[in-house]
């Protein structure tokens, strides 16, 4: 596979830590992909504590984990997600957040219609719902570690809807020109929707699977929920460009300073 899963993350609780082991170790198992993850907080948790449990279960050699020091309050998914893009060298990607699981044959399909050029960006399951929320807990997790199927997961699940969130499959080359991930999104909220609504805007050829997502259900911090102290902010700025047709859109994202640092280091 010429493609690699970008997974940001700040592991603020044991139910994170549980799903960045889970969602490494099935990549890794079920995908011949290489997989980077950022970890961007006060302490390495995954090197210190997740790679080892990885390392119990999976061959690590597509994976490589990067680290970043940083005490702020809020993870900014968007910023690390382009940070990974720059690390990244194959010509397909894949963001990828640590809490989903799909179907194998979901990775593989939504790799061929990158692969074979049918699309720019695969959503690699069906807007609706299709979505299975998974209760993981303790002893769930033990047993899917030991399977890595989603049989496991099949035991204690329920459906709601999903749209455009968890994992998108992407032609590298295009993700940078149309602009990465806009880091003026701070934390948590209304990220997802701004980069949906921008690809198809611009143009680029958006494909879906008629399939279902699994997210392992875990609590909630300011960084993953309403309580982002900058939600208001981040709603206010989609609702902005959401008003914006091709040219405004060009214009605006022409004028990111963020993008004109990015360019320095993709450049290198």
């Amino acid at each position: 596979m010429n493609l690699t899963f970008l997974i940001p993350t700040r592991i603020e609780t044991e139910d994170r830590l549980r799903n960045i082991i889970s969602s490494v170790s099935y990549l890794l198992k079920h995908t011949t992909a290489k997989v980077i993850v950022k970890e961007v907080a006060p302490h390495n948790t995954f090197l210190f504590r997740a790679l080892s449990e990885i390392k119990k279960y999976v061959d690590i050699s597509n994976l490589t984990s990067l680290y970043e020091k940083s005490d702020e309050q809020l993870f900014c998914k968007s910023k690390v997600l382009n940070d990974l893009i720059v690390e990244s060298d194959t010509k397909f990607v894949a963001n990828y957040d640590a809490d989903c699981i799909l179907p194998v044959q979901s990775y593989h399909q939504a790799y061929h219609i990158l692969d074979t050029d049918q699309a720019d960006v695969v959503y690699p399951y069906q807007c609706g719902i299709y979505q299975w929320r998974a209760n993981y807990n303790m002893d769930i997790y033990n047993s899917f570690m030991q399977t890595l199927s989603t049989n496991v997961l099949d035991k204690d699940k329920q459906l709601s809807n999903s749209t455009i969130g968890w994992t998108q499959f992407i032609n590298r080359q295009k993700y940078i020109d149309s602009y990465m991930m806009n880091e003026n999104f701070i934390s948590w909220g209304c990220e997802d929707d701004e980069f949906y609504y921008r690809m198809s805007v611009l143009g680029y050829r958006i494909a879906r699977l008629n399939d279902y997502v699994y997210h392992l259900e875990h609590s909630r911090t300011h960084n993953s929920w309403f309580s982002n102290p900058n939600f208001n902010n981040n709603y206010h700025l989609w609702n902005t460009i959401k008003t914006f047709d091709r040219q405004q859109l060009m214009d605006y994202y022409k004028g990111q300073s963020y993008l004109r640092n990015r360019e320095k280091q993709l450049a290198c």
